[in-house]
């Protein structure tokens, strides 16, 4: 599934085909954080004996993974019918308490809800007219995440109120790019959508059981929130064990997204684990670790090797059916590990390689630590570079931390949209840190409008309008003028 936005061309990319269960598991094993990574594979050692650590390069096992130098190359319709007004309206068989907690925030973490989905606009080629569109979708928002207010009031609103000429066509493809962010299901209109979107965002949305999933979203819904299991599975024909699944996985959907990244900052906040740690030697290059943990090296039983080896070549019809059936269900498990193995590696490999080309796009801040040096850098430039999907940057962007001597960072925030100085693209963060220093030596006595802002930025080669530095402003937190004004004693 694709979807284009605009003018700017940009292209909203989701994976259109089957995913296989490798593909799916290196899928789950890179999204993990550290200490989750080391609970799978702590599960995957004692369910299968076949599994094991790797004695031999335990001795030198630290935890910490090999170390790289900055060198090295390694549309649908929804029932809007289907919509609800507020909490209690949702049924107690939709209620997402199965859906992971978010336990591992930076101390002292402070960003709200609109600043956390704000972040991610810098994901994405904008221009700057659709920048003005998804900020104000996103301020449209209710706690929940959800978009409860029409599209055509939100025209109007735009026209009378902010001078900013759109259609509901455009508002519509604008809104599709907000629904692709984390978490999923953001933006939706109502509950059915909502669930929809977070089944179609999912990594194994092409999945048999998604599949089935999206089907009772769609025609079932009805009798889905009036929970009349036995209507639906009548009407799509479910196994009893299907329904089950079934029941279990719309637990698992969340219908608030929006509460839940207020949760994400309000819980048990505690010191993240990075997954990098990115340092700089006196000569000032850069080399990169990746952080493994806890997580021990592994390796398939080299006695279940040998013992399968013993059989090679052997003629079948000599096997009794207790040799046949025990070689067929070690030779199961050999593979299952290997597996395991080889997604672990390509997860690494994937770390690695997206940590890598960052560090290479954003290299001025890695040496100084001075975010006005950072380039404007989007998913898509990350995933050109890398060769990788969309969403897998996505995923690691938005799941992974790195530790820098200035500092540690969730990779989002490496991510920034451009703006024009001069003939050059400089991220916006170069702009507002101009915008402050303006504002921090403007007399306060006379203290400068908006337009009076726009000129002296103007003035330092930033091309930016007065609409553009009253966004920036009110982003930053800096007041009008008039509430900047020193009062005479």
């Amino acid at each position: 599934m694709a979807s284009k936005l605009g003018q700017a061309g940009t292209q909203v990319q989701t994976q259109t085909q089957t995913l296989t269960p490798q593909q799916l598991l290196v899928s789950q094993l890179t999204e993990m954080p550290v200490e989750a990574l080391y609970e799978r594979v702590d599960q995957e050692l004692k369910e299968n004996a076949t599994l094991e650590r790797d004695t031999h390069d335990d001795a030198d096992f630290d935890g910490v993974g090999e170390g790289s130098s900055e060198s090295e190359s390694s549309e649908s319709t929804y029932d809007q019918t289907a919509d609800y007004s507020s909490p209690d309206d949702v049924p107690d068989n939709i209620n997402g308490s199965s859906r992971p907690e978010a336990t591992e925030t930076v101390v002292g973490e402070t960003l709200s809800f609109y600043d956390q989905l704000e972040e991610q606009i810098g994901f994405f080629h904008l221009s700057e007219h659709e920048e003005e569109l998804i900020r104000y979708l996103i301020g449209s928002l209710d706690d929940d995440g959800l978009l409860r207010v029409p599209l055509q009031q939100i025209q109007d609103e735009l026209e009378v109120y902010h001078n900013i000429a759109t259609s509901q066509d455009e508002l519509q493809r604008v809104l599709t790019l907000l629904q692709n962010f984390e978490p999923a299901g953001i933006g939706a209109r109502s509950l059915q959508e909502c669930l929809l979107l977070q089944v179609r965002h999912a990594a194994d949305h092409d999945s048999p059981l998604k599949r089935q999933l999206e089907r009772v979203l769609t025609e079932q819904f009805t009798n889905l929130m009036q929970n009349r299991w036995d209507r639906i599975q009548r009407a799509l024909r479910l196994q009893d064990d299907e329904v089950s699944r079934l029941q279990h996985e719309v637990h698992r959907l969340n219908p608030r997204p929006g509460s839940s990244m207020g949760e994400a900052l309000g819980k048990n906040l505690q010191q993240i684990t990075p997954d990098f740690i990115v340092e700089t030697d006196p000569y000032g290059q850069l080399t990169m670790t990746l952080n493994n943990g806890r997580v021990p090296p592994l390796r398939v039983s080299d006695s279940d090797l040998q013992f399968l080896r013993s059989f090679e070549g052997r003629d079948a019809k000599t096997l009794s059916r207790t040799e046949r059936d025990g070689i067929t269900y070690l030779r199961d498990r050999v593979e299952k590990a290997q597996s395991f193995i080889d997604a672990l590696q390509q997860r690494r490999q994937t770390l690695t390689l997206t940590m890598q080309t960052i560090m290479r796009m954003q290299h001025a801040f890695f040496e100084s630590g001075d975010e006005t040096t950072l380039r404007p850098m989007t998913l898509e430039d990350v995933a050109r570079q890398t060769g990788l999907h969309l969403s897998t940057i996505s995923r690691v962007s938005n799941s992974k931390w790195v530790q820098t001597p200035y500092g540690i960072y969730r990779l989002r925030w490496f991510f920034t949209s451009a703006a024009k100085l001069g003939d050059d693209e400089v991220s916006i963060r170069r702009i507002k840190a101009a915008l402050q220093e303006v504002v921090d030596s403007e007399d306060k006595s006379q203290p400068l409008t908006d337009d009076a802002l726009a000129r002296e930025l103007q003035g330092r080669g930033f091309e930016v309008a007065r609409r553009t530095v009253a966004k920036y402003r009110v982003a930053m937190g800096i007041p009008v003028a008039k509430m900047r004004k020193r009062r005479e004693a």
